[in-house]
């Protein structure tokens, strides 16, 4: 069986979260199983999404008296594609805008493959995901944008660029507790933010896989082998590497593309393709 998502149903989301439909049904008999097989997926989505954009910062002032009050923000850097420098440019740009007394300067470590954040005239903290949940959950503060309007966040799915700046400090947080910086460095930043793409169907199979959160509906895992702009292709490499359908009725299959976090990957109109083989075993 051939898939290609040009030939998606109508109803389909997107070309990484779509449905194909068979031109008759296909009654598969005991004892058979499938092979995902030949797969080509264009390395099309970009290392900043909706689910990797926002920088979680705190920042302190200090009002005529000499009162200490904070801005907790929580700003999105613009989905696109950047190296470390051009990432360096918009995470600067968005912190001038959101709080320009703080002579923000941000660049690129070349030789450590890291990114600083600097302030030459007040502290900030860079809130970890972990540290997030824990202000949020000890507090009522008013998460803001740049523009010093409020919005929500979803702390189960921060949708943070900590991944992106491997930044995972685990001590709680609290401003008024935990003093400022006027430096911070990240990790060596992940520009792959995707390293395995996860092809996962309900309509094949008996959920007998484990994925990393217990998802049992990955048919597939893929590696990104490619960089942007290139093909991944993947085949079947071990034979143990089957899917048992025995007994199976199918007219519709249904594939998502996600990542390891179960965001649905966005390819931005680029199209895969896949083959599954259908072997009976005895």
């Amino acid at each position: 069986m051939y898939i290609d998502s040009r030939y998606k149903t109508n109803d389909s989301v997107s070309n990484s979260d779509f449905k194909f439909e068979l031109k008759e049904s296909l009654d598969l008999p005991d004892n058979t199983v499938c092979y995902i097989d030949d797969i080509c997926i264009p390395h099309s989505w970009y290392t900043i999404e909706e689910y990797n954009n926002k920088l979680y910062i705190v920042t302190n002032l200090t009002d005529s008296d000499g009162y200490n009050f904070y801005n907790t923000f929580a700003l999105e850097i613009p989905i696109g594609n950047y190296n470390g420098p051009s990432l360096a440019i918009a995470i600067q740009e968005e912190l001038q805008y959101a709080e320009p007394t703080h002579n923000f300067i941000v660049v690129y470590n070349s030789n450590r493959g890291s990114i600083t954040i600097k302030s030459s005239s007040s502290l900030f903290t860079v809130l970890s995901d972990s540290q997030v949940s824990y202000f949020s959950n000890n507090t009522s503060v008013n998460w803001v944008n740049k523009d010093k309007e409020s919005v929500s966040i979803n702390l189960f799915h921060p949708l943070s660029l900590n991944e992106v700046m491997r930044h995972n400090e685990s001590s709680s947080f609290l401003p008024w507790i935990n003093e400022g910086v006027n430096e911070f460095e990240s990790g060596f930043i992940d520009l792959l933010n995707v390293h395995n793409i996860y092809i996962h169907s309900s309509d094949l199979g008996h959920y007998n896989s484990i994925g990393v959160r217990g998802e049992n509906t990955i048919i597939k895992k893929v590696p990104v082998s490619s960089s942007y702009g290139y093909l991944i292709v993947d085949s079947v490499i071990s034979q143990h590497d089957k899917i048992d359908v025995s007994k199976q009725l199918i007219k519709t299959l249904h594939f998502s593309l996600k990542n390891v976090h179960g965001n649905v990957i966005d390819l931005h109109s680029a199209h895969i393709s896949l083959s599954i083989i259908f072997v009976t075993t005895a």
